[in-house]
């Protein structure tokens, strides 16, 4: 499983929270949804509940879905815990995939390298990335991003 938040393959659950803006004579509604993971359901809970009780206020709609979204919001909350502890306790984490096998995890990324590349990201922030996200230690995807822009370099020369 992984989370829709920080992408990281973590436990995650199903969950929408969502918050209340009031302006006096309209409002506006804005919601998180998606599964979480443990610490990604926290920080949504706390960015929602914070703007329900700072801005939620402000209009007697907005009063009213205020206290709504304050209520559904912790049953969700509390749901979605629950369902985070009955999940398998995550296994020991694999060591990072380093050599031929990281070159193998990320070819199927090497457009989005070359996209990356081309929009002017630093090769060392998008190989960081890179290895963060897909598990690979960060030398290979050093390499594997420093190859991909010999090659986008190359064919450069060549048009």
């Amino acid at each position: 499983m992984r989370c829709d938040s920080c992408l990281l393959p973590e436990p995650a659950a199903p969950v929408r929270l969502s918050h209340n803006v009031g302006m006096l004579f309209m409002r506006r509604e804005y919601s998180t949804e998606g599964e979480l993971c443990r610490s990604c359901l926290n920080r949504a809970l706390f960015h929602h509940t914070l703007r329900n009780v700072t801005l939620g206020w402000w209009g007697t709609i907005s009063f009213c879905m205020t206290w709504y979204f304050l209520f559904s919001n912790l049953v969700n909350y509390f749901r979605a815990r629950s369902e985070l502890g009955q999940m398998k306790p995550r296994e020991a984490p694999r060591p990072p995939a380093s050599g031929e096998e990281a070159a193998r995890v990320l070819q199927p990324f090497e457009h989005n390298i070359r996209m990356q590349l081309r929009m002017g990201d630093s090769p060392g922030d998008i190989a960081r990335e890179m290895a963060r996200i897909h598990r690979v230690d960060a030398a290979s995807a050093e390499r594997f991003v420093a190859s991909v822009q010999a090659s986008e370099a190359e064919a450069v020369s060549e048009a």
